[in-house]
């Protein structure tokens, strides 16, 4: 997973560039020591826009919980240096800056009721669709951002999108006609289908060994958590008609049906009853808590999980795994009961032995295999094999490829039309090549293209824009200094 990554994480960066939102939840991660050059507090400086220390982590912050999402927490600082993470935050706002001061020279400004109107309209700041300053407050203070240094990103966001939207190309009549011609070339082909029952996959016990003992640190344990667990559930008491009553008053709004219409008093009675139990149920839990840190009272219980598991929700098992050893969780709400919880010990992954991970082993070592084993058989076979020909077809014809599902024709016809080959032969992924021999070519009707309009129109401007966007950032590069202070971790 992480050297598929360092391959791509150029392209993975750029879909979480933009902006504090996304991950304004995520607050700050410890990263360990870094070290600067010569301008203390600041990390970059690009043209007239420096890029401070706290901007930096927060961006380092926003990547790293976009990482350990993709691992379902199972990312850590070790993997982050791995993958140069500091780098890529730091990459991400120098071309960000970049464009920010091609912004400000193009003369283009935000109003400070475009910034007020922005964050007015944001879901995670809106209570039951209306703004709550006191939740947005709430929010920015555990992602540990000041509501200024919020306003500010803001600010920059709607700057980018303004920027983008002068920058958006426009699609020419030629250009069109261009890209319909290429997206919609009709290849008259002979082809066959291998799969594996073309190829010989046998197996020794001494080849899968082999292969372990290369590839074994690929075969990790989970991680798992010893925890001990003191559970606190709701005492049987009797609670009268006008504390429920008082009880439903004050929190109403959370007793909506299905359509978000109130429910009367007497529709969510029972509602009403549970969640005060479960509201008296936490101030005991959290005198347990208390009692549970002190030494006074045992755990319920003793387990040892790891992170996904059926006891314990994901989220309160991500938030242990960030805990250190003998610290405390404050009391959660499982079900119907809460959870105060003691992380005991951690216990880092391992490689497993040979006999723990055979099944998986097995499994990867007959991929690759096919794989080669395909190739192999297809580079002996393309020059003069017996296959089906087909009409005149393009990238959309997935229908007429049998025996390859939609999916693969998609996969098979995707490539075949980006080959310069006139013979050859493709690797799809799910273990089948098609070995294939172009016998003509020729443009389709124009009504195809022209029912197509949406999808060349669309796909053409996507493609004319990252062209468009490279080249100006090589040109940005050039036409602002760009000085960096960050030495690393």
């Amino acid at each position: 997973m992480i050297s598929w990554m360092q391959k791509h994480k150029k392209w993975l960066v750029i879909t979480i560039w933009i902006s504090t939102i996304a991950f304004v939840g995520a607050g700050f991660v410890g990263w360990g020591a870094y070290q600067y050059g010569s301008s203390a507090g600041t990390v970059a400086k690009v043209g007239d826009i420096k890029i401070d220390t706290k901007e930096f982590q927060q961006r380092y912050s926003n990547i790293y919980a976009y990482y350990n999402n993709m691992f379902q927490g199972n990312f850590d600082q070790k993997k982050a240096k791995e993958l140069g993470l500091d780098k890529e935050a730091l990459n991400s706002l120098v071309t960000e800056a970049l464009f920010l001061n091609l912004a400000k020279d193009l003369g283009l400004t935000v109003l400070e009721d475009e910034i007020k109107d922005k964050i007015l309209s944001m879901k995670e700041f809106q209570n039951n669709g209306v703004f709550d300053k006191k939740l947005y407050l709430e929010v920015l203070k555990r992602a540990g951002i000041k509501p200024k240094e919020f306003e500010k990103s803001i600010e920059k966001e709607i700057l980018l999108s303004k920027l983008q939207d002068i920058l958006k190309p426009v699609l020419t009549p030629l250009e069109f006609d261009t890209f319909g011609s290429a997206l919609f070339m009709g290849d008259k082909i002979k082809y066959k289908v291998l799969t594996s029952k073309d190829i010989n996959l046998s197996h020794t016990e001494e080849e899968l060994k082999k292969y372990w003992e290369k590839n074994k640190n690929q075969y990790l344990t989970e991680p798992m958590y010893e925890i001990s667990i003191l559970w606190v559930e709701p005492d049987n008491v009797e609670i009268s008609e006008n504390e429920l009553k008082e009880y439903y008053t004050k929190n109403r709004l959370k007793f909506a049906d299905e359509n978000g219409k109130i429910k009367s008093f007497e529709e969510s009675k029972s509602e009403v009853k549970e969640a005060l139990r479960l509201k008296k149920a936490k101030k005991k839990a959290l005198k347990e808590y208390l009692k549970f840190k002190k030494g006074e009272i045992s755990a319920t219980e003793q387990k040892t999980l790891p992170l996904d598991n059926s006891l314990i929700p994901s989220n309160i098992m991500k938030e242990i795994a960030q805990k250190s050893e003998k610290k405390y969780l404050k009391p959660k709400l499982i079900g119907k009961k809460y959870a105060i919880i003691r992380l005991d010990k951690k216990i880092s992954s391992r490689p497993k032995s040979f006999e723990e991970a055979k099944n998986e082993v097995l499994g990867d070592f007959l991929k690759e295999k096919t794989t080669k084993e395909l190739k192999k058989t297809a580079q002996k076979l393309y020059k003069n094999f017996d296959g089906k020909v087909t009409g005149y077809i393009s990238r959309d014809d997935l229908d007429k490829l049998p025996p390859l599902k939609e999916v693969e024709a998609a996969e098979f016809l995707n490539k075949l039309f980006t080959t310069q080959k006139a013979e050859g032969y493709i690797l799809l992924d799910n273990n089948k090549a098609v070995v294939y021999n172009i016998l003509d070519q020729k443009l389709v009707r124009k009504s195809k293209i022209d029912k197509n309009r949406a999808f060349i129109t669309d796909n053409s401007i996507k493609v004319k824009e990252a062209t468009i966007n490279s080249n100006l950032l090589d040109v940005l590069q050039k036409s602002y200094e760009i000085e960096i202070f960050y030495k690393g971790q």
